[in-house]
């Protein structure tokens, strides 16, 4: 069985049974080797029930989400103290980056910026 389904961003994906996909492991980590990235979705509905990603796609995945669960405690940390704060209990920056975690000692690259800045030199 094979369904398509269109994801909220409009994409249309293929949902390819579970039966179909279990048998066809050993062919998926094939692919993988040889370079594809595509997903593969899976299930008994016509709704995907299940993904079979690379494990390098899986620990990009994973990354993004770290920093992403980063960005949110700073986001949180920022909009409590700007609520809370009176000016005289403000703090500099470099003691909220070493409250935060924040590593300021980055490398810059080849253009001398940081990572992440828009600027040029």
């Amino acid at each position: 069985m094979e369904a398509l389904y269109d994801l909220p961003s409009g994409d249309r994906v293929r949902v390819i049974d579970t039966t179909t996909v279990g048998q066809s492991l050993g062919r998926i980590l094939q692919l993988y080797r040889e370079g594809a990235t595509e997903p593969v979705f899976f299930g008994d509905h016509p709704r995907p029930e299940g993904v079979v990603i690379s494990f390098d796609q899986w620990a990009e995945y994973e990354a993004m989400k770290e920093e992403a669960e980063f960005e949110k405690r700073v986001e949180g940390i920022t909009r409590d103290r700007l609520a809370n704060a009176r000016p005289e209990d403000w703090i500099s920056f470099e003691d909220a980056a070493r409250e935060g975690g924040w590593d300021l000692d980055v490398e810059d690259d080849e253009t001398g910026n940081a990572p992440g800045d828009n600027h040029r030199p």
